[in-house]
């Protein structure tokens, strides 16, 4: 059991600093200045993550050399689109809102979920999900109306937005809500079709995707040479880049082993940890200010999740003591449930 409780405690470890580090390194780039200019390429972060995301699912595909499944290449396309979608919405909605506001309001996934669950794969959910749904809602309304008046960023060109620049932020978090449910519930039905189908495959295929489109855009939008001359122009932004890659890498790797040894209740505790303690870091780091009725609405969100995480862990042992790999489905949902990458 002390080898258990190690390789938990590495996990856990691994994927609060990974995450932690990421977030702060994209809240660093997106909204403050280098020499006095904004970077503004969100796609150029996209084709990063994926870039980093095609090299290590490729490598554990390798290693792993699942067998050959049925699903036809152009299945993958679908989850590809909308998960680089999803990326590029939170990444340009951190120009509108506060990075404290974007980690509260991904806690509200849970909704577009259940709904895409429900239009895509007919899933059925237990009552208190609903009500869990309701309260982590509340919560999320009344920090947004408590920090009314608050300064919640800049846009991409460095002007100051209060609430009507929260309103176009709230708009694209909505759009990546949607989007990453599409992308879970729509592989959770491609696990359902081809029962040969591993999370490797899933992993490799949607990385690869995201990372092509994502460069055809870049490339398209001619946001490419601005990019790279961005990062040129500003030494300080090599390392930003170079770290953030690392830190996405690393964490996906954390996440396959948590989940693998664990399994998926511990990775939600975790992930919610990491989110607590991502809010802290930012508004330590960044100076956001966080009224008392807004402290209120966060503790309304995490003690509906910890209140869901207690149900569904009843009758059930919360750690794993042998290693337990969980069908694809079951892997995905609940990464797409708890990641925000």
């Amino acid at each position: 059991k002390k080898q258990v409780l190690g390789r938990l405690f590495n996990c856990a470890v691994g994927l609060n600093v990974s995450f932690l580090v990421w977030g702060i390194l994209q809240e660093r780039m997106l909204t403050r200045p280098y020499n006095g200019e904004y970077f503004s390429s969100s796609y150029g972060l996209v084709f990063l993550n994926r870039l980093g995301g095609f090299i290590i699912s490729g490598i554990m595909l390798y290693a792993f050399k699942p067998p050959h499944t049925s699903a036809v290449v152009y299945e993958f396309s679908f989850p590809s689109v909308s998960n680089m979608l999803s990326s590029w919405t939170q990444y340009e909605a951190l120009k509108y809102v506060s990075f404290p506001t974007q980690m509260l309001f991904k806690c509200f996934k849970l909704v577009p979920i259940m709904l895409m669950g429900k239009f895509l794969g007919n899933k059925s959910y237990p009552a208190y999900d609903y009500v869990v749904c309701f309260m982590i809602g509340f919560g999320i309304a009344i920090f947004m109306v408590s920090t009314e008046d608050m300064e919640f960023g800049t846009d991409s060109i460095g002007t100051p937005e209060t609430w009507s620049g929260t309103i176009c932020g709230m708009m694209l978090l909505c759009f990546f809500l949607v989007f990453d449910s599409f992308t879970g519930q729509w592989q959770s039905r491609m696990f359902s079709r081809h029962e040969d189908l591993s999370p490797f495959h899933m992993m490799f295929a949607v990385n690869t995707f995201s990372m092509i489109f994502s460069f055809i855009t870049l490339v398209h939008t001619k946001e490419l040479e601005q990019f790279v001359e961005f990062v040129i122009r500003h030494p300080e932004m090599h390392f930003h880049v170079m770290v953030f890659s690392i830190c996405s890498t690393v964490g996906q790797l954390y996440i396959f082993q948590t989940i693998r040894n664990f399994g998926a209740v511990v990775f939600a505790i975790i992930m919610n940890t990491r989110i607590i303690l991502s809010i802290v870091f930012s508004c330590i780091i960044y100076s956001h200010p966080i009224s008392s009725q807004g402290s209120f609405g966060l503790f309304i969100v995490f003690a509906s999740i910890a209140y869901r995480i207690k149900r569904k862990t009843q009758g059930h042992e919360l750690i794993r003591w042998r290693t337990h790999i969980s069908h694809g489905s079951e892997w995905f949902h609940e990464v797409h449930e708890h990641l925000d990458m």
